[in-house]
């Protein structure tokens, strides 16, 4: 920071003399450069900055308060928001206006006064103007505690805000298990949507954290000795390993996956950063209250504003709403930036990490409370949240070849098991499978056999494996499938005369197995070339389509 000689430099004689009068001082000096030095010694007097501190209005001793919190700087954007500019104008209009005697507001007060002063300084992120205090001032300022007003950064929720409650769960740990399976078994989304009933966090979300957190590779493919690390550990050692991941990344990026937003162009943000400064915002209110979400937001955008544009520029971003494709430049769109990272941070990662307990008004209304989880200390700390084993019954299988497996199963028990089967909608708290020639052949492809399946389901189920089903396994391990179903088209003509002629022509070529003097079956897509060579023939064709659901 800067001293007071220092930031003495850009006045010059007039305003030196400004300054002196407010003080009480009479500047006796031969030119600018001996007034500075003489001004700069006299404002360094303990007593006498004691003095003009206790005769400032309160507002302006809470300005000099909150700046010395921060260690005696603000930046410029975020200090003048909150205490007002300071009128630009040149020497001559100064001395002939007085602004100093009737000032605007609290900065230009403290400006002429030479408690703030105004530079470009290092941020860590390029030099940012900022309000400061001189260094050497900032060591004799007297204790301002008293004049700071502490921001309530929200207001408890109400007994009906918090009505309907959803404590923080491990159940992130369970949709990992899913997504890590389905990488290794080079399953798409698609196939997911189609399988998984409950999916609240969005794969392209989860995918991501389980990056950052060395699961996946750049390319979404399962690193395997730290995913089997992962799948074995406890679930509370999971769930830490998953929240220090994303706590710690750089490279997870909240803001891009805003469900509602869409980022355009190359613009650069500090995905950390951002995080870390939410995190310090929550971490400012009480850890067992229960906190409205709408006036922590409100809260914010008064008093922190540029939680998450540390220089505070409102127009270098190019974010999309996408309900109305509107693009979300300047502070007026606040709400729609700020305000929704804040709120999707509480909702989403946050809850889904365990570390927040969230409420709504009414049962499938969307949250608008929360508080920290009886997790939330460990977690946020890099320590393992305690999460006692829980009892759970172990795989069913059932004659049919569908398998059950409990929720809070062993997920790497679940994995193995997933690898073999296709995969059914949930029901209600076990993972749904079933064994088929389809899966036996992807899991093969994969390097396993079905003797694997076998130990694997004689060693974690209580009830043996139903006769038809170890039978069928043994048999598939011994000869892969010996029964297909195909779908086929058939043509069947009156008499077999009919069919020599067709298959003399030229299309005798889109005509498969013959299964009979009268009929023989048609190649696939091949249907109209048919019945168009038979009208070439002199023979009119009719095409009978049945459609019947069988279930095996």
């Amino acid at each position: 920071m800067p001293t007071l000689l220092q930031s003495l430099q850009n006045y010059d004689l007039g305003q030196l003399h400004i300054t002196a009068e407010l003080w009480g001082i009479q500047l006796q000096a031969p030119d600018v450069r001996q007034g500075r030095k003489n001004l700069g010694l006299a404002l360094l007097d303990p007593a006498l900055t004691t003095e003009i501190i206790e005769s400032l209005p309160e507002q302006s001793r809470q300005a000099l308060a909150e700046l010395s919190q921060q260690e005696g700087s603000l930046p410029w954007h975020l200090f003048s928001k909150k205490y007002g500019l300071i009128r630009e104008m040149g020497a001559s209009r100064r001395d002939r206006e007085h602004p100093e005697r009737s000032p605007i507001s609290t900065s230009e007060r403290l400006w002429y006064r030479g408690l703030i002063h105004r530079a470009f300084l290092e941020a860590g992120h390029g030099p940012q103007e900022y309000a400061y205090i001189p260094e050497d001032l900032l060591t004799i300022l007297p204790d301002l505690s008293a004049s700071i007003e502490g921001p309530m950064l929200s207001r408890p929720a109400t007994p009906k805000e918090r009505a309907y409650l959803h404590p923080a769960s491990d159940q992130i740990l369970d949709h990992a298990a899913t997504l890590l399976t389905a990488r290794r078994m080079q399953l798409n989304a698609e196939d997911l949507a189609n399988t998984v009933n409950q999916w609240p966090i969005p794969a392209e979300t989860l995918a991501s954290l389980l990056t950052t957190a060395g699961l996946l590779d750049e390319d979404q493919n399962l690193i395997t000795e730290p995913a089997r690390a992962f799948l074995e550990a406890p679930r509370g050692a999971a769930l830490s390993q998953l929240a220090s991941a994303w706590l710690n990344s750089t490279t997870h990026d909240d803001l891009r996956l805003i469900p509602q937003l869409t980022a355009e162009g190359g613009w650069l943000n500090n995905p950390l950063h951002a995080r870390n400064a939410a995190l310090a915002l929550i971490g400012q209110l009480g850890a067992n209250t229960w906190w409205s979400i709408s006036a922590f937001t409100s809260a914010v955008k008064g008093y922190q504003p540029d939680f998450l544009r540390p220089g505070g520029d409102y127009n270098t971003w190019y974010l999309k709403d996408n309900t109305s494709e509107e693009y979300l430049r300047g502070f007026e769109f606040w709400d729609q930036v700020e305000g929704a990272f804040l709120r999707y941070l509480i909702t989403g990662p946050l809850h889904w990490l365990g570390i927040l307990d969230l409420a709504a008004p009414e049962e499938h209304a969307a949250p608008n409370a929360f508080k920290l989880s009886s997790w939330a200390s460990a977690l946020l700390n890099g320590e393992i949240a305690s999460i006692p084993a829980a009892e759970t019954p172990p795989p069913s299988l059932d004659s049919q070849g569908q398998i059950l497996v409990h929720r809070l199963a062993s997920l790497a028990l679940r994995y193995q098991i997933a690898r073999f089967c296709d995969w059914l909608p949930n029901k209600r708290e076990n993972y749904a499978y079933r064994i088929s020639p389809g899966s036996l052949t992807r899991a093969k492809e994969q390097g396993l056999q079905a003797k694997q399946l076998i130990k694997l389901l004689e060693r974690h189920t209580t009830s043996p494996i139903p006769p038809n089903i170890l039978q069928a396994l043994e048999r598939w391990h011994q000869h892969s499938t010996q029964i297909n179903f195909k779908q086929v088209t058939i043509l069947q003509v009156n008499h077999p005369k009919v069919l020599e002629t067709l298959q003399k022509s030229s299309a005798g070529r889109f005509l498969g197995t013959q299964l009979g003097p009268t009929t023989v079956t048609i190649k696939a897509n091949a249907l109209e070339r048919v019945t168009a060579a038979l009208m070439q023939l002199g023979y009119l064709s009719e095409v009978e389509i049945f459609n019947a659901k069988h279930e095996l």
